[in-house]
């Protein structure tokens, strides 16, 4: 291979998207980044729910576009078996194909893997759901903000004595979608190695209790569970968000080394030698004491003298953004994450690209997400349906 090509670790694959929301449509959308062809199959009635909910940008759903680049959109009713035959033809040429309908209507499709590998036997078939395949929740609906709350996440976030609190993210459905991606990326090496095709199983409820995999070990180890505790570490001390004259540092001084440092750069020499602060089970011991001390001590200047001294000293420290300081952030913008990438209707969309920095195949800028049924036509001349297939299916709503 020449060119691009030779440059993406994933060229030449095909990759069938028949999901919504979040997971599946991040994960695909990784895939991308390394240079599957990814095609979104979407109802033509409504295209995927993430269309329509939460702002819009020339009524383009933000959240649709933050999650669906580097794909190209078909629609198609899968309800209709004139739809599903179609879906077959592709799936013929297919080497991924990802989906998270709930296990009921998964088997109304004739989508269950035994369907799928008769028409191409080497198929890595992704399902995602929401509790699980079987089990007393497997047909419930499920969104991210649920599983935090059943997973136990939220019991740990918050200030002490607060109620429950959600993280601020869809935190679930973003890990999902890396395991997701991490999972396809094995069974395609496999299928390498064997020749062999395979279907993955992932529940968001399992994605969001391995994200707590620190947490949860305790509870299962110790038999506790860490409290909330707001900005504080449940695991050393000082680490914590801290109030300056004018706004607020994050500083992480967790080990002795750190500890000391800190002292010596706020001037505070004294408290090495406090005994409530002697080693870390003490600092941990009287926290609350020692985080109003640095505090008073931090509001007595600005936050960027702060990250002056303390970055000098060595000491983990770091501004508090809101996301329009982030992006003037100078490491942001020399990190250059953020991209602006090609749109059919809005020009350009800007967001993020992807943060995985791989030397000899790198992930490509690529295209923004699509418009709802911007290439039906053209997908479907390339799987060999004629000009009067194609108007048919057309007249007939099934694209």
């Amino acid at each position: 291979m020449t060119g691009d090509a030779a440059r993406e670790v994933l060229a030449g694959m095909l990759v069938l998207d028949l999901s919504q929301l979040i997971t599946g449509p991040w994960c695909t959308s990784l895939l991308g980044d390394l240079g599957a062809e990814v095609i979104k199959v979407e109802s033509p009635r409504t295209g995927d729910v993430l269309r329509h909910l939460g702002p819009k940008k020339q009524g383009e759903g933000i959240l649709f576009l933050s999650v669906n680049r580097n794909k190209r959109s078909l629609t198609l009713d899968l309800s209709n078996p004139q739809g599903r035959r179609v879906l077959d033809r592709l799936v013929a040429k297919a080497d991924v194909l990802v989906q998270n309908f709930r296990p009921d209507v998964r088997r109304a499709y004739g989508l269950e893997y035994e369907n799928l590998r008769l028409v191409k036997p080497d198929l890595i078939l992704l399902s995602v759901t929401a509790f699980g395949e079987d089990g007393p929740y497997a047909l419930q609906p499920g969104t991210d903000h649920v599983f935090q709350g059943l997973s136990g996440l939220m019991s740990l976030s918050g200030e002490a004595g607060g109620e429950p609190m959600r993280c601020g993210v869809p935190v679930a459905d973003m890990t999902a979608a890396m395991l997701s991606y991490s999972g396809v990326l094995a069974a395609l090496l496999h299928r390498q190695l064997t020749g062999h095709g395979q279907e993955i199983k992932l529940n968001l409820l399992d994605a969001a209790m391995s994200l707590q995999q620190t947490t949860l070990t305790e509870y299962l180890l110790l038999g506790r569970q860490s409290p909330c505790i707001g900005n504080s570490s449940p695991f050393a001390c000082p680490v914590g968000v801290f109030k300056t004259r004018d706004g607020s540092i994050s500083i992480s001084a967790f080990n002795d080394k750190f500890w000391c440092a800190l002292c010596r750069a706020l001037g505070q020499e004294g408290l090495l030698d406090d005994p409530r602060f002697q080693g870390h089970e003490q600092r941990m011991a009287h926290r609350a004491e020692l985080e109003t001390l640095l505090e008073q001590r931090l509001a007595q200047d600005d936050t960027a003298q702060w990250l002056h001294l303390l970055q000098a000293a060595d000491v983990p420290c770091g501004p508090v953004h809101d996301y329009a300081s982030l992006v003037r952030d100078p490491q942001v913008q020399r990190n250059g994450l953020v991209r602006d990438l090609p749109h059919d209707t809005l020009g350009t969309v800007r967001t993020l690209g992807n943060p995985l920095a791989l030397g000899a195949t790198p992930a490509r800028a690529g295209q923004a997400a699509p418009v709802l049924g911007r290439h039906s036509e053209q997908i479907l001349r390339e799987f060999n349906f004629d000009h009067e297939q194609i108007q048919r299916l057309s007249s007939e709503g099934i694209i």
